[in-house]
C-alpha cells in the first residue's frame, strides 16, 4: 500500500491553505469546499498508485 500524505488545511479569511506534513503551502483555493475537493482527488490518487486499475 503507498504511503499516504498528510494534507491539513487553514483557512484564512481571504483562502483556504492546504499544506503538507512538513508544513509547505501546497495550494491556496478561494473556498474551503475546493480545498476539500482538492484532498480528496490527492486521496484518490495515492490509491490509484501501484495499483493494476487503468482508467
Amino acid at each position: 500500500m503507498a504511503d499516504r500524505k498528510k494534507l491539513s488545511l487553514v483557512t484564512f479569511s481571504s483562502e483556504t491553505v492546504v499544506f503538507d506534513e512538513k508544513g509547505n503551502k501546497v495550494v491556496a483555493c478561494p473556498t474551503e469546499q475546493e480545498a476539500i475537493e482538492y484532498i480528496r482527488g490527492q486521496e484518490k490518487s495515492v490509491d490509484r498508485q501501484g495499483s493494476d486499475y487503468n482508467e
